[in-house]
């Protein structure tokens, strides 16, 4: 879902994340490659290929789709370009941007303009991560959508059969990628409004 919507339009893609860009950048050059389109990464010199998790046979032309790695100014962008990525917020007419966070151990989330979308960088390429069928998540809603950390923590580890500070590690996930909210003591399942 996330290389889909990187291939379906022009993307400016804001990260710190040195092997986050690489390989989604990789991984969008592959999905174009096997769709049959020719791919040439602007900034080749600036891949580190000891590191990259695979390899892609690109091929520059003037009609290849041009995948822009570590842009460091918009002097650096052709016209027609698919994806940018970059550390730095460059102003790029007709482009979505989605900035990358952390979120865990080779988890990441791309946030922007209305789209979250959760994805896991792997040495295989980018996989989509779904958590809205979360173990916990069930449990919550059993209660309701609500309920106390303390029973939550409770009842998820009897249930699911779990270690307690397992449970309470996955809340907190939850939190951090915005599917639960904590206030207080009481956590509750965030309603999406616009994602």
């Amino acid at each position: 879902m996330f290389l889909e919507e990187l291939a379906s339009g022009k993307h400016l893609l804001v990260s710190y994340y040195y092997t986050a860009s690489l390989t989604v950048t990789l991984s969008l050059a592959r999905l174009l490659t096997q769709r049959g389109e020719e791919v040439c990464i602007v900034n080749e010199d600036r891949v580190k290929w000891n590191i990259a998790p695979f390899s892609v046979e690109l091929r520059c032309t003037p009609k290849s789709v041009n995948l822009v790695f570590d842009a460091m100014s918009e002097a650096e962008v052709p016209p027609n370009y698919l994806l940018v990525t970059s550390s730095r917020h460059l102003r790029l007419p007709g482009a979505r941007e989605l900035k990358v966070t952390r979120i865990n151990d080779g988890i990441f989330m791309a946030v922007g303009e209305g789209s979250k979308f959760l994805f896991k960088v792997t040495n295989t390429g980018v996989e989509d991560v779904n958590y809205e069928k979360s173990s916990v998540l069930s449990v919550l809603e059993d209660f309701g959508g609500t309920a106390l950390m303390g029973e939550l923590v409770e009842a998820a580890s009897r249930k699911l059969n779990m270690p307690k500070e397992q449970v309470r590690e996955e809340i907190a996930f939850l939190i951090r990628i915005g599917k639960l909210r904590a206030r207080r003591n009481l956590i509750e399942i965030v309603k999406q409004s616009f994602y």
